[in-house]
């Protein structure tokens, strides 16, 4: 069986061609229901809008316009603690994007970790998560109180260690044009746009309705593989005309090139509730480090699994500690409410290759004076847009993963520096 997501017309045409088309919802319906969820006025354009934040926030998705709001106002209100980070590459559609970093006390001996949200258009929730992470981490820093999402707790030493043991980076909204584009479509007239997937570069295809790259195939890991990625401009999956073509993925990329404490990755997706790990281009091998991304001789021979051509190599450590640390994140997500996600080998979904996720893990394979950085992505609940009032529950249950996953990196730096004071109090002796 293969998903998809088909126009009346379309579906005729699949029958046509002789195969059987069986319509799981209609989606039509659906794009009518979630349009009344978008905010119509920009909630946080003024800063005092943050203090009501989840107040506000309840009401609906958010718009990349409050977005940037949102952002913007969180420097002005805490100028101690969130740094601005103007990112140096201009949409299609010419708007600027911001990420930011939060840290917190003097410690410069930091691991940073980033979270990224709706590189897909379609994807809006990943921006409603991370700044839904990053305005109640920061609140509760500030009131020197926890924070909790249903039946997960951080307590407020919890929320200090962590803060002030690494550098937090979130990038909460990739894909601005894509998404402003799906949100700002009448869902009656143009259902397709409502679900749009890649960014609005206009200069990708003959067919002026049908532009766009898809982001999350344009980055330079095996992007001439064609493993899972499409060089036909009109596909959903097209993969622009070389590694990163596209100014938001070059403003991912400058993310990782201009802050190289930047040791974990998460870029959160929707949707099938999936917790995922490197590779995405092949199985997983831990003894034979010949076989890997880099070595042509193997070319033409990945993405195909349960085969005996190719594995892609990981050492056992980072293997042990990618799997480790999934699991983590999954428990916490599943104290919230007792929803369990699955944790997997990224390519335990389908093939594919020009990812972020390993593109950020490679990195420091490509060239190692890079730092390693573990990349994962989350794949949260079971629609692409799902009804905002299920929204709010799954904003919980990933937050309380991406908490779990910054108290882990936090207690690692913890234990760096009681390794560091002891050894020095040894040599002092």
């Amino acid at each position: 069986m293969v998903p998809g997501i088909l126009t009346d017309e379309q579906i005729q045409q699949v029958e046509t061609a002789g195969y059987n088309v069986e319509a799981v919802s209609d989606l039509s319906q659906v794009a009518v229901e979630r349009a009344q969820e978008i905010s119509r006025v920009n909630r946080f354009a003024e800063a005092r809008g943050l203090s009501a934040f989840e107040e506000r926030a309840v009401m609906g998705y958010m718009t990349a316009e409050e977005i940037e709001s949102a952002l913007i106002n969180l420097q002005i209100l805490h100028p101690d603690l969130v740094t601005l980070i103007e990112l140096p590459n201009h949409t299609w559609e010419n708007r600027i994007s911001h990420a930011v970093r939060v840290r917190a006390g003097e410690n410069e001996n930091r691991i940073g970790v980033l979270f990224t949200g709706s590189m897909h258009a379609r994807e809006w929730g990943g921006s409603d998560i991370c700044m839904s992470f990053l305005v109640n981490f920061i609140n509760a820093y500030r009131a020197n109180k926890g924070v909790t999402f249903g039946g997960k707790s951080f307590t407020a030493a919890q929320i200090c260690t962590i803060l002030e043991n690494i550098d937090l980076f979130v990038f909460p909204d990739v894909n601005p044009d894509g998404k402003n584009y799906s949100q700002t479509n009448d869902p009656i007239s143009n259902e397709q746009g409502f679900w749009w997937r890649k960014n609005r570069n206009p200069n990708t295809s003959v067919d002026p309705s049908n532009p766009g790259v898809d982001l999350n195939r344009n980055f330079d890991f095996l992007w001439d593989s064609g493993i899972g990625t499409s060089s036909a401009p009109s596909s959903p999956i097209y993969k622009g005309v070389s590694p990163f073509s596209e100014p938001e993925t070059r403003n991912v990329r400058h993310l990782f090139d201009t802050y190289q404490n930047i040791g974990y990755f998460v870029d959160i997706h929707s949707y099938s509730e999936l917790i995922l790990y490197s590779w995405g281009d092949d199985e997983n091998q831990t003894t034979d480090p010949e076989q890997n991304f880099m070595n042509s001789v193997y070319d033409g021979k990945r993405g195909t699994l349960d085969d005996t051509l190719y594995k892609e190599f990981i050492s056992p450590q980072d293997q042990d500690k990618l799997v480790s640390l999934a699991n983590s994140m999954n428990e916490s997500l599943a104290t919230v409410r007792g929803n369990h996600y699955k944790v997997q080998q990224a390519v335990g979904l389908y093939p594919t290759s020009a990812t972020s996720d390993d593109y950020a893990f490679s990195r420091h394979i490509v060239n190692n004076l890079n730092n390693k950085v573990y990349g994962y992505t989350i794949e949260f609940g079971n629609m692409f847009v799902q009804s905002f009032s299920e929204m709010r529950n799954i904003i919980k249950d990933v937050c309380a993963a991406m908490g779990e996953l910054c108290w882990a990196i936090s207690n690692d730096v913890e234990m760096q520096k009681k390794t560091v004071e002891k050894g020095a109090m040894i040599g002092a002796r």
